[in-house]
């Protein structure tokens, strides 16, 4: 039950940091990106119904422009052959017939009073008192009018009046009317996707194309010059279906992209979990190394000790060629097991010491005599460079020259038939560099990620604390310890230590 119930706890856990990193963001940049795009769709649509109106309006000064100058020269025929009225109906006749748009064309004297009709006419019909014949016989010029119902055909029509003169004296008004149905075929022909309303001066509406609805919510209104109308285009952009397609496309980007990112943030916290866990176990295992050294090295030294002078006394006694080869052997794996007693009494408290502050250079240059006899002894040319000034570091002595000369045994047995080591001293901002290269057989990667673990060692004879020692020596400094190797082109070996002071 406990277990289940940490499995639940971990797995609400991981979800809420999954919603809280990755799938609120996600849904909040998906929700922007929707209404920007939705904005910008918006726009386009505008741009869109405010083409539609221009080109509907466009159409409609066309086509009235293209009736005025019909009449105008129907007018001028009417003038020339006013006395032969069947000529002038049988003109006006055929002109309706080629048209459906035009309901009928009249011809009415100066009162008002309909002389010829195309259309039927059962008794008198006067228009004396429509604005549009008022405003054609005083200004003798063309006027267009609202649209209305037709006294003749009962239509819904508009009427455009066009004065007939004679001497300068305005005899006569030649009428024709259009028909708004037809009008309105015309424009729902033209129509593709949009929505059309025209209304007149006073915002009557007098086309609609279709009903309009809360969807078609982007609009562009246009005015008609020629007509007291105002064209409005509306078009759907269809927000809805916009805002949710981009808001899926980009929650799935989003969620897609922020889940690689929390899966690859949950890897590298565990990977650091785990390396802070194995460096955990690493100081646990040190800590029980020096403990397990300190309460046993001199129960370990004092029988080694008795072992060591008896092993001594038995070899003066039998003076056996193949004997002492044995007291030889017996005496090199004590002289072994005491140096690994020493490492681990290091190993356990190397910080248990006083420091002081010495001169890097005057450490090095007290160990340089033993390194070059052993640099010699192996074959291999030696290169000492200290630094000109004075390198202050606060360590211990003995401890320090302890961990060159680890380094420069292990750059030695690296280079079994010869070669180069070079020791330098320098200087960084306001810290001592200590540098041990050689151009040995180097490390692998996976030998150098190992190098500083307790008992790991490439060396047949070795006991594996050697750089394990080197390292806590330097932590317990405050400094730092780096490996830098390739198979076949050496090892460089860098100490870095704090300047005394800095």
């Amino acid at each position: 039950m406990v277990l289940i119930r940490l499995l639940k706890a971990l797995i609400y856990k991981k979800s809420f940091i999954y919603l809280l990193i990755a799938l609120i963001p996600s849904i909040l940049v998906s929700v922007t990106t929707a209404q920007h795009q939705v904005r910008v769709v918006n726009s386009e649509y505008k741009l869109r119904a405010q083409k539609y109106a221009n080109f509907h309006a466009m159409n409609i000064e066309k086509f009235v422009g293209e009736t005025v100058g019909r009449l105008e020269m129907l007018s001028t025929s009417i003038n020339i052959q006013h006395d032969n009225l069947k000529d002038i109906d049988k003109i006006l006749r055929e002109t309706k017939g080629k048209d459906r748009r035009f309901s009928g064309f009249y011809w009415a004297n100066t009162t008002g009073d309909i002389v010829i009709s195309t259309n039927k006419i059962t008794s008198p019909v006067n228009v004396s008192d429509r604005p549009y014949f008022q405003r054609a016989l005083h200004s003798a010029q063309t006027s267009i009018s609202e649209a209305h119902y037709g006294r003749v055909t009962g239509r819904y029509i508009i009427s455009i009046a066009t004065p007939i003169e004679e001497s300068h004296r305005v005899k006569g008004v030649f009428v024709a009317s259009l028909r708004m149905d037809e009008i309105k075929k015309e424009i729902t022909r033209l129509i593709n996707g949009e929505q059309i309303i025209i209304k007149d001066e006073t915002g009557k509406p007098l086309i609609q194309t279709g009903p309009t609805s809360n969807e078609y919510n982007v609009n562009s209104v246009i005015k008609v010059s020629r007509v007291p109308w105002m064209i409005t285009a509306y078009v759907n952009p269809n927000s809805k279906k916009v805002f949710w397609n981009t808001f899926v496309k980009n929650l799935i980007i989003s969620l897609t992209i922020m889940s690689i990112l929390f899966l690859l943030a949950h890897y590298l916290l565990l990977k650091r979990k785990v390396q802070k866990e194995k460096e955990q176990s690493e100081l646990h295992k040190l800590e029980l190394i020096g403990n397990l050294a300190a309460s046993t090295a001199h129960e370990i030294r004092n029988p080694l000790t008795g072992i060591k002078g008896l092993v001594k006394l038995l070899s003066e006694e039998n003076q056996d060629e193949k004997a002492q080869s044995y007291f030889k052997v017996i005496q090199s794996e004590i002289d072994r097991i005491n140096a690994i007693v020493s490492e681990l009494l290091i190993l356990g408290k190397p910080t248990s010491y006083t420091l002081k502050v010495y001169d890097a250079n005057e450490i090095v240059s007290e160990i340089a005599p033993i390194i070059s006899s052993e640099a010699n002894y192996t074959n291999v040319e030696i290169t000492f460079r200290y630094h000109p000034g004075n390198l202050l570091v606060s360590c211990v002595k003995d401890q320090l020259k302890q961990v060159i000369l680890n380094l420069t045994k292990n750059a030695l047995q690296a280079m079994p038939y010869g070669g180069n080591l070079s020791i330098h001293i320098d200087k960084q901002s306001d810290k001592c560099c200590i540098t041990v290269s050689d151009n040995g057989i180097g490390m692998s990667k996976n030998q150098i990620s190992q190098a500083f673990n307790p008992f790991y060692t490439s060396k047949r004879d070795g006991s594996g604390l050697g750089l394990t020692v080197c390292k806590r020596i330097i932590d317990s400094y405050g400094g730092e310890i780096h490996l830098n190797s390739g198979p076949d082109r050496g090892t460089q070996v860098e100490i870095i230590l704090p300047l005394a002071g800095k």
